[in-house]
């Protein structure tokens, strides 16, 4: 059997992997995973998570005879329209390969009972990807330790620089293109003409690091960009900072963020889709949205957050206060609901 995890109502969860040979359309891994979907133990949901995990796990669960075929809630963690969208900038076989995953995801997630995405924005994405008829697609949005992180770190005075000559931008995340770190880095040389010592901290890895100091260099601020690489806990580094930025290009619901306004940071992030905007909205009580790419107008809510005290002091209470919005007990109950649904016969609390 998969391993199992009991859990407090008595209930238990099985954690499938699935360790079949990487092949053509990824045979190998439905195949294994048809394997352990037949000896879990009935009545069961399927609760795959990711594009291409969704995908595996659907055609593995189709395979099996109709009476042993086990209800399956999809999870779109991310941008399905970018996730999904077929471009010739890295070659024919590339654009050819999502075309096909664009086609397989339609028609898998058409066989979920319930798709789950982590934004409103991203689940009305998805109800046009799949197109009608579709099954239930219901928005339940990633939830924060709000209670953890603010019990670390509690409510402070943000009026005043920690530094005034030398104040720090921040951001985390994995150092890829999708997350814009090149747009940051070159707002942080004009930033640099009417605050000089400011500093750039980015806490986080990827494939895209050496590009990233190699373009600091090039742009005259590789000394004041601090690449501190993964954190396990990164929220020291992020808290004692003056400003947070997101410069991503597409998100699904950014956990960055999140974890960002719990902190109760002063905010500016790129309105990409999707996730940003229902996290910030769109009144700049609680933080400060800037379209993709847009250098000037990143530049210009930056410095507004740096030179207006007041501002970045009520930006970091209200933020505080949406956080509370994201708690895990709510995405717990959400899912109840869901899975509740999927189990005729289930009317007991699923969550304490």
């Amino acid at each position: 059997m998969p391993p199992t995890h009991s859990l407090a109502d008595s209930r238990e969860l099985h954690v499938l992997r699935p360790h079949g040979r990487r092949s053509f359309l990824g045979l190998g891994q439905v195949f294994a995973l048809r394997k352990l979907l037949i000896r879990v133990e009935r009545p069961a949901i399927l609760l795959p998570f990711q594009l291409n995990t969704n995908i595996l796990s659907v055609i593995a669960n189709s395979t099996l005879p109709r009476r042993l075929r086990l209800p399956v809630v999809v999870n779109d963690r991310a941008n399905i329209r970018t996730m999904t969208r077929p471009n010739l900038d890295r070659g024919l076989g590339w654009a050819l390969r999502l075309l096909m995953v664009r086609l397989m995801a339609g028609w898998c997630y058409r066989r979920a009972r319930v798709v789950v995405c982590n934004s409103r924005a991203n689940a009305e994405q998805v109800r046009e990807f799949i197109g009608a008829p579709h099954p239930p697609v219901v928005a339940i949005h990633n939830p924060v330790n709000v209670e953890e992180i603010q019990a670390r770190f509690p409510s402070r005075d943000r009026s005043r620089l920690g530094d005034p000559a030398a104040p720090v931008i921040a951001g985390h995340g994995r150092l890829f293109y999708g997350k814009g770190w090149e747009t940051l880095i070159r707002v942080l040389g004009r930033v640099h003409e009417k605050f000089p010592g400011t500093r750039l901290r980015l806490l986080g890895d990827g494939v895209q690091r050496p590009a990233l100091e190699a373009l600091a260099e090039a742009e005259g601020v590789r000394d004041c960009c601090d690449f501190e690489g993964f954190k396990s806990d990164p929220f020291p580094g992020l808290e004692s900072a003056d400003v947070y930025v997101l410069a991503s290009r597409s998100e699904g619901m950014p956990n960055s963020l999140l974890e960002a306004i719990a902190l109760g940071l002063p905010c500016v992030s790129t309105d990409c889709p999707t996730g940003p905007a229902e996290i910030l909205g769109r009144d700049g009580r609680v933080g400060r949205l800037v379209s993709v790419d847009a250098i000037d107008e990143m530049v210009a809510a930056i410095l507004e957050l740096l030179t207006r005290g007041e501002t970045r002091n009520a930006l970091s209470q209200a933020a505080r206060r949406r956080a509370e919005d994201f708690r895990l007990q709510a995405c717990l109950e959400a899912y109840a609901d869901v899975l509740r649904d999927c189990l005729p016969g289930v009317s007991e609390p699923m969550v304490p």
